[in-house]
C-alpha cells in the first residue's frame, strides 16, 4: 500500500486515507495540489496513478469518491507530448472501476465519480456503456456518458456538433432547425469542425465531473425542474403604438440621443432622423446578429426559448451555482424578484431578459404597464412578447442604452450579467447607472468564481455560446467595485451557493460613496 512507500506523494496519499472527517478536503486539496494544477498534471502523476487505484480498495465511500474525481482529472489531463501515458495508467485500473461502479448506490457521489472517471476511455466504449446499460443510469447522464466516448471521425459528412449542453438528447430540434444546423455546420472547415468536436467532448466530461464533485461532497442531487415552459413555436402579437409610447419619455435615439416619437411601425429621431422599425412589439435598434459561428446560430432557431427555459438555464444555474441541490428554484427566484425590485418613478428594464421566464415575475411585481424587456436576439423575445403582450421589446446591446439620463425607475438583470464577462462589464454598468433616476435600483442574480481550483477547472471547461473559450464568473469585489464607479451603492446581498443576489441603488446628487 502507499504507506509503504517513502516518497512525497505516498505520504500524501497516506495523510489523505487517514484525514478525520473535519480535514479530509485540505488533505485531498493538498494531494490534488501536488499531482495536478488545474488542466495540466504535474510530474508526480504518473507515478502516483498505481497507488491511487491500489487506494480504492482499501478507503471508505467517501474517500473512494474523492479519488475517482481525481483519477478522472489525471486521465484527461494528458499533456499531448506524454504520448498518453498518463491516461493509459489510469486506464489500467478499468476492471477495478467498473467493479466498484457495479457496487456503488446509484445516484449518489461514488458513483457519478466513477461514471465521470471511466467516460475518459473511448477506447473501451462498449464495455464501459454495458455496465452503465446494467445500472440504468439517468436519462442525462446516460447520453453524457455516450458523447464522451465517442471518437471523432473525419469522415463523417453530418458530424452532431455544438449540441451537448446540457446533454446532447435534450436538443429536440425539427426537420427545418435541423437542415438550418447542417447549414451551418457546412460553413466551418475540417480544423474547425475537429475543434468543435473536442469543445463538446471537453463540455460533457465537464458537466459530469461538475456533478460527480458536488454530489461526492454533498449527496445526491435533486431532479432537475423546468423554470417555465415558454411556447415551443412563438407567435408575437402586432403591438398598439401605446405600449411603446407610454415610455416614449425615456428613449433616446442611441447614435445621436435624440429623442424618439412613436408611429405605427416605426420610432423616429428628432434629431438624426433615423428610422427605427417596430414588428410584432419589438423595436430594433439593432439588426439581427450576422455572427456566423456556429455556437451563436444555434442561438437563432425558432425553438431555442422553449429549450432555454425548459432545459438549459435550469442546469445552467445548478452547474454555475454549485447548487445541485435546486435551492434556486423558479418560485424562489419570482418572491426574490417581488422583494428586491424597488423602482424610484419611471419605466422598469429587464436587461438580458430572454424568453421572458422572469420578465413576467417582474411585471406581476411592478405591473406590466411600468415594463420594457431588453434583449440581443430577437428569437428569445419573440416567446416573451408571446407571452407578455402588454410589455414592449427592445432588440439591442446593452453597451449603449436607448434610454436618456436619469429616466428608468428601476433595472433588473436576473440570470444575466455573466453575459457581460465577454463584452466589458464596466462600462455597461456605467451605462445602467446613467440611465436609472436618483434612488432608482440594479437588482441582480449572476454568479462568483468558485475558489475551489478543480470545480473552477470544470467551468472554465465548459463551453457554450456566450462563452466558447470557456465559462467565466465574477470575482465579487471587483463585481461590487463596478456598481460602485457607476454610481451605484449596495442595499442589499445575499447568496447561495456560488449564485449571489443583490439590489443597488443609484446615488442621490451629492452622496458620498
Amino acid at each position: 500500500m502507499a504507506g509503504s512507500d517513502p516518497n512525497p506523494v505516498a505520504t500524501l496519499i497516506d495523510s489523505f486515507v487517514a484525514a478525520p472527517a473535519g480535514g479530509l478536503e485540505e488533505a485531498y486539496q493538498r494531494l490534488v495540489g501536488a499531482l495536478w494544477r488545474p488542466g495540466d498534471p504535474t510530474e508526480l502523476a504518473l507515478p502516483a496513478v498505481p497507488h491511487l487505484v491500489a487506494c480504492l480498495d482499501q478507503v471508505d465511500e467517501l474517500r473512494q469518491g474523492h479519488l475517482s474525481i481525481l483519477l478522472g482529472l489525471l486521465a484527461g489531463g494528458e499533456n499531448p507530448a506524454a504520448g498518453g501515458k498518463l491516461n493509459s495508467a489510469v486506464r489500467a485500473g478499468l476492471d477495478r472501476y467498473l467493479a466498484l461502479w457495479r457496487r456503488a448506490p446509484k445516484g449518489l457521489g461514488l458513483s457519478l465519480a466513477l461514471q465521470y472517471l471511466v467516460a475518459h476511455f473511448p477506447d473501451d466504449r462498449r464495455r464501459v456503456l454495458a455496465v452503465a446499460d446494467e445500472l440504468g443510469l439517468e436519462f442525462d447522464d446516460r447520453a453524457r456518458l455516450d458523447r464522451a466516448l465517442l471518437r471523432f471521425d473525419p469522415n463523417d459528412p453530418e458530424p452532431n456538433i455544438g449540441r451537448v449542453f446540457p446533454y446532447p438528447a435534450a436538443w429536440e430540434m425539427d426537420e427545418s432547425e435541423r437542415a438550418h444546423d447542417r447549414a451551418q455546420i457546412k460553413t466551418l472547415n475540417a480544423e474547425q469542425i475537429e475543434a468543435q468536436w473536442h469543445k463538446d467532448t471537453t463540455s460533457v466530461l465537464a458537466f459530469t465531473g461538475a456533478k460527480a464533485y458536488w454530489a461526492v461532497r454533498n449527496g445526491a442531487p435533486t431532479p432537475i425542474e423546468p423554470d417555465s415552459l415558454a411556447p415551443r413555436y412563438p407567435d408575437p402579437p402586432e403591438a398598439d403604438i401605446e405600449i411603446f409610447r407610454r415610455h416614449e419619455a425615456a428613449f433616446r435615439c442611441p447614435r445621436c440621443g435624440g429623442g424618439l416619437a412613436f408611429e405605427s411601425g416605426f420610432a423616429r429621431c428628432a434629431g438624426c432622423a433615423e428610422k427605427y422599425p417596430i414588428m410584432q412589439g419589438m423595436l430594433y435598434f439593432t439588426a439581427p446578429d450576422g455572427d456566423a459561428g456556429l455556437q451563436s446560430q444555434l442561438l437563432k432557431i425558432p425553438t431555442m426559448s422553449h429549450f432555454i427555459e425548459a432545459t438549459a438555464r435550469p442546469n445552467f444555474k445548478r452547474l454555475c451555482g454549485f447548487t445541485w441541490d435546486g435551492p434556486v428554484s423558479a418560485a424562489f427566484e419570482a418572491k426574490r424578484i417581488a422583494e428586491l425590485v424597488r423602482p424610484a418613478e419611471g419605466p422598469v428594464l429587464d436587461l438580458c431578459a430572454g424568453p421572458g421566464g422572469f420578465t413576467m415575475a417582474l411585471a406581476q411585481a411592478v405591473g406590466h404597464q411600468r415594463v420594457i424587456a431588453l434583449d440581443m436576439l430577437p428569437t428569445m423575445l419573440a416567446s416573451l412578447r408571446d407571452r407578455l403582450p402588454e410589455v414592449p421589446a427592445v432588440v439591442t446591446n446593452a453597451r449603449v442604452l436607448p434610454f436618456g439620463d436619469d429616466t428608468l425607475g428601476a433595472v433588473m438583470c436576473w440570470n444575466g450579467p455573466h453575459a457581460f464577462l465577454y463584452e466589458d462589464t464596466a462600462p455597461i454598468f456605467a451605462e445602467i447607472g446613467r440611465c436609472l433616476r436618483p434612488g432608482g435600483t440594479f437588482t441582480i442574480y449572476s454568479f462568483r468564481n468558485s475558489e475551489d481550483p478543480i470545480y473552477r477547472h470544470f467551468l472554465a471547461s465548459i463551453h457554450l455560446p456566450q462563452a466558447e473559450q470557456g465559462l467565466e464568473m465574477y470575482d465579487l469585489d471587483e463585481f461590487k467595485g463596478w456598481l460602485d464607479q457607476a454610481g451605484l451603492v449596495v442595499r442589499e446581498e445575499s447568496s447561495i451557493g456560488l449564485a449571489f443576489f443583490i439590489r443597488a441603488e443609484k446615488r442621490a446628487p451629492g452622496e458620498r460613496a
